[in-house]
């Protein structure tokens, strides 16, 4: 091989030399940059990581709450729906019973009001007597005042007490004079009064106009109050009729039958059907 032989020879292994060094420093180069690549991506993937963490535990945490506080609730739901259950098996068993005791207590009720209302048979209730009139003495103003009023007999009544009802008008701010009741000794007695004031329709003296009514207890004045339009309007319409204890009106007919009516419904009913005034 002569010199230009050699050096082409020389020249080739530089150019490969050189070669192989510039495809180690690419390779090498790359692998820089696909490791400087993964560090960002992994730091970047890591600081969203966080973020996302961050974000998902604010909007867990809250969902968490709601989610012990539901169960709660859930459960106390199912503590009431329990004691509801057992509520109702109680009343399911006690219902018969209650209704009986409430069926006892109305009889009960209905006994006493009757015993109440017998224990006032010998009162007479007297409306529109001027306060003070019967003075000092107000047994002997009566005993004397009554008979002289109604056209009774001298000395025909025995009265056992007399006084004003309720709390005198200065306290109450109420018009008109208190009424008075009147305790006579004897039941015939108080028919004698309420008979002699019925006959006189209107009972006339110098202290004003009067009316004498029988003493109810509140329950029975109420239930007669509830009739007063009825009665009116039975009266308007020429229908003969009588009130009786404890508020039933009994209607006479021209062809000689009764009809009672012992509800205020039964009375609305009747009046309802009854022609209307020219």
């Amino acid at each position: 091989m002569g010199k230009r032989g050699v050096k082409a020879k020389a020249s080739s292994e530089m150019v490969t030399s050189n070669c192989s060094e510039n495809e180690t420093r690419c390779d090498a180069e790359d692998a820089l940059s696909t490791l400087r690549d993964d560090l960002i991506v992994d730091k970047v993937t890591s600081n969203i990581s966080k973020v996302l963490d961050s974000k998902i535990h604010e909007v867990i945490k809250p969902i968490n709450e709601l989610t012990e506080k539901f169960d709660n609730l859930i459960e106390r739901m199912g503590t009431v729906e329990q004691r509801v259950s057992d509520l109702e098996d109680v009343t399911a068993t006690s219902e018969p019973r209650i209704a009986a005791l409430e069926t006892q207590l109305k009889k009960a009720m209905e006994r006493l009001e009757s015993f109440e209302n017998q224990s006032r048979r010998q009162n007479v209730r007297i409306i529109g007597l001027k306060e003070g009139a019967e003075g000092r003495a107000p047994v002997d103003f009566f005993k004397k005042w009554i008979p002289e009023v109604l056209g009774l007999q001298q000395g025909a009544i025995t009265v056992d007490r007399a006084h004003r009802t309720g709390p005198p008008m200065r306290l109450t701010g109420t018009e008109g004079p208190r009424a008075v009741l009147v305790r006579l000794h004897h039941y015939t007695d108080t028919q004698k009064i309420l008979q002699a004031a019925r006959a006189k329709c209107t009972v006339n003296t110098e202290a004003g106009k009067v009316s004498f009514y029988q003493d109810f207890s509140a329950e029975v004045v109420r239930k007669r109050k509830e009739s007063v339009n009825a009665r009116e309007a039975l009266r308007e319409a020429g229908i003969k009729y009588s009130f009786l204890y404890p508020a039933i009106i009994k209607i006479f007919n021209p062809d000689g039958t009764n009809i009672s009516l012992a509800t205020i419904q039964d009375v609305k009913d009747y009046v309802s059907k009854l022609p209307r005034p020219k």
